[in-house]
């Protein structure tokens, strides 16, 4: 495993694999990450603010930065966002997204 991602306020760890990204790797463990366009960096909605460990995340790429800097959703958060879709890691990383959650679980 290339690392793992803890989500508060959820209290949800997820193991992510090489070259995964954190939304696919929450996905394949059951879990609901929200998003709109399902991993191709146009809506922005599965961002997280960086809590710990942000130097364990690869830098982020042409299409994360550009879609970051567009995005009117990122503007309110006051640490560094990343988008899940996106975002690789290498160790241990703990961030901060609502609405993360198990599929079976109803809202």
């Amino acid at each position: 495993m290339a690392g793992t991602v803890h989500v508060e306020p959820a209290g949800i760890d997820i193991e992510v694999g090489d070259g995964e990204s954190v939304m696919h790797a929450a996905e394949r463990q059951g879990y609901r990450w929200p998003t709109v366009c399902h991993g191709q960096a146009i809506c922005t909605t599965c961002f997280f603010e960086v809590v710990e460990g942000g130097e364990h995340l690869a830098p982020p790429q042409d299409l994360e930065r550009n879609a970051l800097a567009q995005s009117p959703l990122v503007q309110v958060a006051t640490g560094e966002v990343r988008l899940a879709c996106q975002a690789r890691v290498a160790g241990a990383v703990t961030v901060h997204k609502r609405g993360v959650r198990p599929v079976a679980e109803v809202t």
